[in-house]
Order: structure tokens, then C-alpha cells, then sequence
């Protein structure tokens, strides 16, 4: 009996393969464990269509994740806040004011886990920032102070 593997099985083969196996054991085991389906046209037709859906979303995050590298890479933001005497700042910049800054200047989506630190920025200056994108690339990019 031909069959579609709906999960990767260590005995026979990846998710997506289609594989012959004995009667028996895809009536008894594999179909009633949802681990098979029956290889018809209609069935191979619609796995093939996820995993072309699949791919094409993995694409898509790429193309994002290489648009923020090439955006934001060695990019300086800036940032004017109040200054104590001391030149401390009396509210600093946190991760979502530079998230929020990104989407204004840039248009793009960046989200708050990709930050390498998340400690709120209270001094005057230059900061470097870091971001751990998922794809595991690391960039950087700059953050700019100054007083009001």
C-alpha cells in the first residue's frame, strides 16, 4: 500500500516521502496513529501545497530578515530626552522607543526578544545596540542621546 508520511519515521523515511508499506501495518499502525496517509492524488496534491506554502513563508521571513540587516546595519538613531544636572537622563530609552523609532524611520517590524540587551539606555551619548535576529545573524547599529 502506498502512503504519505505526515511525520518524519526513523524506520521509514522524512515527512512528505511517499513509501510503500505492507497492508497491515498502515491499516493497523500507521493510519490509525495519523502518522500516514493514503498516497491519492487528492492527498500528495495537498501536502505538496503546504510544503510549497511552507517554503515560500521561510522565503519570505529571509527577505525580512536580510531588509532589517541591510537597513539597519552601522545606522545611528537619534534620540533628545531631559537631563538631570548630573546628565542623567530623567527617562531613558528604553527597547520599545527604539522599536518604536524603527518603525517610523524605517517602516520596518522589529521585535523586542531580537535585542542582545535589554537595559533601558540613562546616560547621554553614542550607545551601540545589538540585535540577535533569528536566522542567527548579529547586527548592530547606534544610538544617539543627546539633551533637550
Amino acid at each position: 500500500m502506498k502512503v504519505v508520511l505526515l511525520e518524519t519515521i526513523k524506520s521509514l523515511g522524512v515527512k512528505g516521502d511517499i513509501k510503500e508499506v505492507s497492508d497491515g501495518y498502515a491499516i493497523n499502525y500507521l493510519i490509525p496513529q495519523k502518522k500516514v496517509a493514503l498516497a491519492t492524488s487528492v492527498n500528495v496534491g495537498a501536502i505538496q501545497a503546504k510544503e510549497a506554502k511552507a517554503q515560500q513563508q521561510v522565503q519570505e521571513q529571509s527577505d525580512e530578515y536580510q531588509k532589517v540587516v541591510k537597513t539597519l546595519s552601522k545606522q545611528t538613531i537619534g534620540f533628545s530626552r531631559k537631563v538631570s544636572d548630573k546628565e542623567t537622563l530623567f527617562k531613558g530609552v528604553s527597547i520599545k522607543d527604539i522599536v518604536v523609532e524603527i518603525k517610523n524611520n524605517f517602516s520596518l517590524d522589529i521585535n523586542t526578544k531580537w535585542f542582545k540587551n535589554s537595559s533601558v539606555i540613562k546616560t547621554l551619548g553614542r550607545h551601540e545596540v545589538f540585535l540577535n535576529l533569528p536566522n542567527s545573524k548579529t547586527i548592530s547599529f547606534y544610538i544617539n542621546i543627546k539633551a533637550e
